[in-house]
């Protein structure tokens, strides 16, 4: 049976016993810890899998001479299609101006991105090997050693090449694990979207309907008609919609988890052998885009702070305020690497922080909707990562033509 038959009958089953199952505290705190206890299983092999696909994958763009232009198009396309998703997602809550939120006098504590002396510090350790040993949710001091081995193994192949061939082998030893974890992760769906339903069901969404069906316009839109579109042009004018067929598995693993490092576990699987990205391109963009690429969140944290903003004033919103929303939603989206599982919730945060003026604590009253907002920021990162890795393998002439019945 396909990976996606797995992952589709599974969320269907937790979706129906999280309509069904009475949300008491004892199930919430069981499926609580089940859920968590299979997102770290799933995510077990994602940091060595990451680590020595890097390694090699950097390793021959570097003896290709691609290193730059692949590279160069991945972050080009980050920045453009983050700006462009901020943009759809003000454009919308501007267009179709849902009704403001009452206020709910709360108090929570806020998450605290690392600042960026203290990111430093991490990405330099005093003992190099602590990035091999870093917490499981800061990716990027890995991803820079990685890179940095990968670039430093063709000065003499004499020396390097055993470093090499390790390098090649222990990446296709973790492939191969993680590709038994992506086969067995259909009955660990169960659980998660069981979790997600029972979550959901605590709050009473009424008061945020129009804020919920506008973000799931823009899903739509950006998922059906705009990333097809320009796949079709952009990606030598073949069917765009069997890239979507190709993806169904990652994308409902990031929606019903809300976790995009565990999205990475599906997208190496996927990616290679549905996409047909190669390694050399997937271990770049895929880790790249979990760290910094958060396009999706970044649409569903300004749509939002825009609601927040119009709660909290009688006033019109400014032309200022939009222009200070993109420019400070994009600069976030770039930080949230630490928060693989609550990007669209913290960068909020961060917005309402960062703008003050009696809005430090505005988020909490899209509290009730934040795990939607969180899957609905997820789903769209994973496949903007998706499709600019299958983008740029096609520009760079690299991507292999997988048939849809071959796909896993």
């Amino acid at each position: 049976m396909k990976i996606w038959i797995k992952i589709l009958i599974g969320s269907i089953l937790g979706v129906l016993l999280g309509v069904f199952l009475p949300g008491t505290e004892k199930a919430m705190e069981l499926f609580s810890f089940v859920n968590r206890l299979v997102i770290q299983i799933g995510r077990y092999v994602v940091f060595p899998l990451v680590f020595f696909a890097l390694v090699a994958g950097t390793y021959e763009l570097k003896r290709e001479k691609k290193i730059f232009r692949v590279y160069g198009r991945t972050i080009l396309y980050l920045l453009l299609a983050t700006a462009a998703l901020i943009i759809v997602g003000m454009v919308t809550v501007l267009v179709f101006s849902p009704e403001r939120i009452p206020i709910i006098v709360e108090q929570e504590q806020a998450i605290r991105l690392p600042g960026l002396k203290e990111t430093l510090l991490g990405l330099f350790p005093e003992n190099l090997f602590h990035v091999l040993v870093s917490p499981g949710s800061i990716m990027l001091p890995l991803v820079l050693f990685a890179f940095l081995l990968g670039l430093n193994l063709t000065f003499d192949l004499r020396i390097t090449s055993p470093v090499v061939q390790l390098a090649d082998s222990l990446n296709r030893i973790f492939y191969h694990i993680n590709s038994l974890l992506c086969e067995l992760f259909g009955f660990a769906m169960i659980v998660i979207s069981a979790y997600f339903i029972m979550t959901v069901k605590q709050y009473e969404l009424t008061l945020f309907k129009q804020m919920l069906i506008i973000i799931g316009i823009d899903a739509a839109l950006i998922i059906f008609a705009v990333y097809p579109v320009l796949l079709y042009f952009l990606g030598g004018r073949q069917n765009p919609y069997k890239w979507l067929y190709a993806v169904i598995a990652p994308a409902l693993t990031a929606f019903f988890s809300g976790d995009n490092y565990l999205s990475v576990v599906m997208l190496a699987k996927h990616g290679k052998e549905n996409l047909g990205v190669p390694r050399r391109v997937g271990s770049a963009a895929y880790p790249l885009f979990a760290i910094f690429g958060r396009a999706g969140t970044a649409l569903v944290a300004s749509a939002t702070f825009l609601l927040v903003l119009k709660s909290y004033s009688s006033l019109e919103i400014t032309v200022a305020q939009v222009l200070w929303t993109l420019l400070f939603s994009l600069l976030i989206s770039l930080t949230l690497g630490t928060v693989p599982g609550l990007g669209a919730y913290v960068a909020l945060s961060t917005l309402c922080a960062l703008y003050g003026r009696g809005l430090q604590e505005g988020y909490l009253i899209l509290r009730p909707i934040a795990p939607l907002l969180i899957s609905f920021g997820v789903l769209l990162d994973v496949l903007t990562s998706a499709f600019v890795s299958l983008l740029v393998s096609r520009h760079e002439q690299i991507a292999q033509d997988v048939d849809a019945y071959d796909f896993v």
